[in-house]
């Protein structure tokens, strides 16, 4: 049996005055919200989407991620939603709509922007308009380094010029940008790892460029120049932004993108009155993000100098109520008949009301377990290692390296790999199955996660670990919330973290932080935070008994089963090495 434990207390939480904490939510599907606009104007879209490069490397969730935000936008209700993907998103056909769509903005509108693909950056053309000198750049599908490719590319500075029109007409802006400009990583790639995608591409040099800007002399100089937009971007200027898995979706896919989405169907309303703050909207996101790539992708969000993220609202959600009525109206009791939990109304057939709390359901359990084999992999490529080795919790695929593999087994060095990071080191054939059950556990947990996520993080940073270090767990938004923390290793092995013995529970402030201390064996830890308003004394107990042990899918189960209906839940990972 492995030695327990690559991650040890150091002390009990530490509290910190801070944010005042958030209250109970659930997840709810895009059906049951229309968006609406709190400024009274209408809400329209403009959607670019690009994987299909002619000249440069293809990607392969971009185009993914503009279907699913203009599906979401257009369930919720908006019906002016203009989706450019791949070929239509040359840079004529992009600036004719977006003209036309600064066109048919009225007064109070909000408008929504996004676009997903390739980014870089080059030299800036105004001098000091950027901090590091060089401009942000999105490329659309047939853009190449020579005269004629030139032209298929979207300059930053033609989006604050188009920004700045929007605003100008009185309206409010949200402009999400998938993609990414630097080179950076948070994290080294293991070598042996499959290949990752990123939304950039390597600098290049324009010999002869022919793209004429779009633009004024009167046009913001920086993100700060605006006065109704706000920003999301999917990495800062300095990093890459890879493409994700994430749990139940097929393929890959921007994080930034499927956070937006998800945000917009509700799940950013953290304390459900039907408005969505920008602070709101930050917070979601910024944590689904961090939580979807494995802390390899920290969100950048700003707002303009004179919002105020704390009160300013993003967009508002309503949930429609249908009144439902037989082909008599008159029944035997005399009442028509309405759907459970939904109030009543004379008026109309179909009338709104302001979103309210879900019935009581707990978040870990609105949607669906995901069933999907995990995909095991030898580097070596042979499938002769695993015809014995069978799962406690979930379906064994073996499969080939190159065929996009969940886990990537080195039968030399017996270590572990998934997407990039080593999770475990010196694996023995026979122990494999529990590190397949784990990831078929994390898996779950990211998917709970994301439906009602519990804001926290790691420091110092996102690197790798190394023996002895302290990393710190810190939670936010937890005043008067009960908390519970365990940790999953790499090899399934559970640790329950708190609280234990003394620990105070519910949390006394808005901030918790617990410092740990990191010991071999190493690899992946996967932190778990589930917090309520309800101190979760069954969680607790049987937390208890599996510590110590391999049992992840029995985590799984338990919290199905024991979390309450306004449970928070994040999950996090970091990673150490000898």
């Amino acid at each position: 049996m492995p030695t327990l434990g690559k991650v040890f207390r150091i002390a009990a939480l530490v509290a910190v005055s801070g944010l005042a904490a958030l209250g109970p939510r659930g997840a709810l599907a895009a059906s049951e919200f229309t968006i609406n606009n709190p400024a009274g104007g209408e809400v329209r879209a403009f959607v670019v989407g690009v994987d299909d490069y002619q000249y440069v490397r293809k990607l392969k969730g971009a185009v993914a991620d503009a279907r699913d935000l203009t599906s979401t936008l257009k369930e919720l209700g908006v019906r002016d939603v203009i989706s450019l993907i791949d070929a239509k998103a040359d840079r004529a056909t992009v600036v004719r709509e977006i003209s036309a769509l600064v066109e048919r903005t009225k007064p109070n509108d909000l408008i929504f922007l996004s676009i997903a693909g390739h980014g870089t950056q080059e030299p800036e053309r105004i001098k000091g308009s950027e901090p590091d000198g060089m401009e942000n750049v999105f490329l659309l599908p047939g853009f190449e380094p020579t005269a004629t490719g030139s032209q298929q590319r979207v300059l930053g500075g033609e989006f604050n010029h188009f920004i700045k029109q929007f605003e100008l007409r009185g309206a409010k802006v949200i402009f999400v940008a998938d993609t990414c400009h630097g080179g950076g990583m948070a994290r080294d790639i293991d070598p042996r790892a499959s290949e990752m995608s990123f939304r950039q591409v390597p600098k290049y040099t324009l010999l002869v460029d022919t793209l004429k800007p779009v633009g004024d002399k009167s046009d913001p100089r920086s993100e700060l120049d605006f006065d109704h937009t706000a920003f999301l971007a999917a990495v800062d200027r300095s990093t890459k932004a890879p493409e994700v898995r994430i749990p139940g979706v097929e393929g890959l896919r921007g994080a930034l993108s499927y956070a937006v989405a998800r945000a917009m169907e509700g799940s950013a309303d953290a304390n459900r009155d039907g408005k969505v703050t920008l602070k709101e909207l930050f917070a979601n996101v910024r944590q689904v993000v961090y939580q979807l790539s494995d802390q390899r992708q920290n969100v950048v969000t700003m707002s303009s100098p004179n919002l105020s993220p704390e009160t300013d609202v993003a967009f508002g959600l309503t949930r429609g109520v249908v009144l439902i009525q037989g082909a008599n109206p008159s029944t035997d009791s005399g009442k028509s008949v309405v759907p459970a939990n939904v109030p009543a109304t004379g008026a109309p057939t179909t009338a709104t009301a302001p979103a309210t709390p879900s019935p009581a359901t707990s978040s870990a359990t609105a949607s669906p377990r995901i069933s999907t084999p995990i995909r095991l992999a030898a580097l070596d490529g042979k499938t002769s290692y695993f015809p014995n080795l069978k799962s406690r919790d979930t379906a064994i695929e073996a499969v080939q390296p190159t065929d996009n593999p969940d886990l990537i087994w080195d039968p030399t060095s017996r270590d572990v790999i998934a997407w990039g990071d080593v999770i475990a080191y010196g694996v023995d054939v026979a122990d494999l199955s529990t590190v397949v059950d784990r990831t078929a556990a994390i898996r779950e947990l990211k998917r709970m996660a994301t439906q009602s996520p519990q804001l926290m993080r790691v420091s110092p940073d996102d690197r790798q670990h190394r023996n002895d270090q302290t990393v710190e767990i810190d939670l936010s938004d937890v005043a008067s919330r009960a908390v519970v923390l365990f940790n999953v290793s790499g090899d399934g092995t559970i640790q329950m973290l708190y609280p234990i013995g003394s620990d105070a529970t519910p949390a006394q402030s808005a901030n918790l932080k617990l410092p740990l201390r990191v010991r071999e064996p190493f690899g992946a830890e996967q932190i778990v935070a589930v917090t309520s308003q309800q101190r979760m004394v069954d969680l607790e107990k049987v937390l208890l008994q599996l510590n110590r042990r391999r049992a992840p899918g029995q985590v799984i189960k338990s919290l199905e089963r024991y979390a309450p209906p306004d449970a928070r839940i994040g999950s996090i990972g970091f990673f150490t090495v000898p």
